[in-house]
């Protein structure tokens, strides 16, 4: 009997056509959820003009997603293993659905953040159950193959949001995005219901509340922090006061961690080489190809004079490149040593970076599209594998904040490193920045140039953590 006619009820010794419909729900929910940040940017304008809002305000629409998710990921990740973490995962599909539903019935900007809301909280939810229920699913020996094959569905649903968005923006406005999330969310909450019938492992243990609570006043306030720096100034009183908040939030996150019984993160995890080596590869491969995202599109419209419609054909080549290389790079990463197929890619994101760097006020599309194609192979190859050497560096109890923290982690550390390199280019552009296309071109190139050191140092990591696949006592395949 297969999963078309009866549900998963077990998260152990599943057979192969279960594990391919949950991997089948699991892909359709991410690129929904992935097609859908496109999808919103596109409408982004549209929504300021009918509602009369500053930009200021209306960035708070893509923001508070991006803040909710990664602060609320922890929690949920934790809370996972105690109350299921395939209810969570239905739940949160369905808050996520719901709130698409309650964009397109918004009849103003407040209602719709607060749609907006809802369904950054089914996000929080989803996001992190999903790559662990994947992972706890998916017999060890095909786990990278399964998450090489999930990542490629984010890359798609990354690739084809904008054009989603900008095809339905044109046929019956913005409404018409937020009730497509609603009935395809509608759909796949079904289909997960279907076949995640239960709520999954439960483990009977006393939840963080008051650490939840303190990481949730310090790490929104921190990427807030980082989000406004960039734009207002590093001496705004505004961007002071959310540093203040996030310092007094984090230290006293750290403090009440260090004395909890059951901490929300804990930090004995990290006990395991190989995990430490894949969540610092984590963070400096997203702090140098993050960047790319803010600087690529103004490069190429404001300095190479491309066209919305080259431009955008030219930056879909980077997740499609990301597409095609994850299931190759999960594939690898089950047959060989994880570590070495994660260091080959973090090589091709350090040779990406560097020739970003090199390009200029005459470089031509061909060469700027080779450049994100292999940035895309990068993120390719290093994100299944990397994942992979990172789940099985922990207990299976541990699924839930592990996702939460390579979610959280990478979201993190890519705001770092595109403030980061906004400051680099103030600092080289100088007041011109703006202005000219030739010092925007050398800004930027004065920028990544800075970032190829951290990309060697991830190199050097990943070197390091090579053949200790396995290491006794450090790596726990389940």
């Amino acid at each position: 009997m297969t999963p078309h006619n009866r549900s998963v009820t077990s998260t152990t010794e599943l057979s192969r056509a279960e594990e391919r419909a949950i991997l089948m729900v699991t892909c359709l929910a991410a690129f929904l959820f992935f097609n859908s940040f496109g999808s919103i940017s596109v409408a982004l304008p549209t929504i300021q003009k009918q509602f009369g809002n500053s930009l200021a305000e209306i960035q708070w629409v893509t923001l508070m997603g991006v803040v909710t998710i990664s602060s609320l990921s922890f929690c949920f990740g934790r809370a996972g293993g105690i109350l299921g973490q395939r209810r969570l995962y239905k739940i949160g599909v369905a808050l996520y659905s719901a709130g698409a539903g309650l964009g397109a019935l918004a009849f103003s900007f407040r209602q719709l953040l607060l749609a907006r809301a809802v369904m950054a909280l089914g996000l929080a939810m989803a996001l992190p159950m999903s790559t662990a229920l994947l992972a706890g699913s998916v017999a060890a020996e095909r786990r990278g193959q399964a998450l090489g094959t999930f990542a490629s569905a984010v890359a798609v649903g990354r690739m084809t949001g904008p054009t989603v968005g900008g095809f339905l923006l044109q046929l019956g406005g913005w409404t018409w995005i937020f009730w497509m999330n609603f009935v395809v969310g509608f759909a796949v909450t079904l289909a997960v219901v279907k076949i995640f019938r239960g709520a999954g492992e439960r483990r009977p243990e006393k939840f963080d509340a008051w650490g939840s609570l303190t990481l949730l006043i310090g790490y929104p306030a921190l990427l807030v922090g980082l989000s406004f720096g960039a734009r207002l100034g590093w001496s705004s009183l505004w961007v002071i006061g959310w540093f203040a908040i996030a310092a007094i939030g984090l230290a006293s996150f750290i403090g009440v961690e260090l004395r909890a019984a059951k901490p929300l993160i804990d930090l004995r995890i990290f006990r395991s080489r190989a995990l430490s080596a894949a969540m610092v590869a984590l963070i400096l491969s997203h702090m140098i190809y993050n960047p790319v995202a803010l600087t690529a599109p103004l490069y190429l419209q404001n300095v190479l004079g491309a066209s919305a419609l080259a431009a955008g054909f030219l930056l879909a080549l980077m997740p499609l490149s990301t597409a095609l290389a994850s299931p190759l790079s999960g594939r690898l990463a089950d047959r060989f040593d994880a570590a070495s197929v994660t260091t080959v890619g973090v090589a091709l994101l350090v040779a990406a970076i560097a020739a970003y760097a090199f390009l200029g006020v005459d470089s031509h599309f061909a060469a700027v599209g080779a450049v994100l194609a292999l940035l895309g192979a990068g993120v390719g190859f290093f994100t299944p594998a990397n994942q992979k050497l990172a789940f099985a560096s922990v207990a299976k109890e541990d699924y839930g904040v592990l996702a939460a923290m390579l979610s959280s982690f990478g979201t993190a550390a890519g705001t770092i490193g595109t403030t980061l390199v906004v400051a680099l280019m103030e600092l080289a552009g100088h007041d011109a920045l703006w202005k000219s296309p030739a010092v925007f071109a050398g800004a930027q190139q004065f920028a990544f140039a800075w970032l190829v050191p951290i990309g060697l140092l991830a190199i050097g990591i990943g070197l390091r953590a090579r053949g200790r696949k396995n290491s006794p006592g450090e790596i726990k395949e389940s």
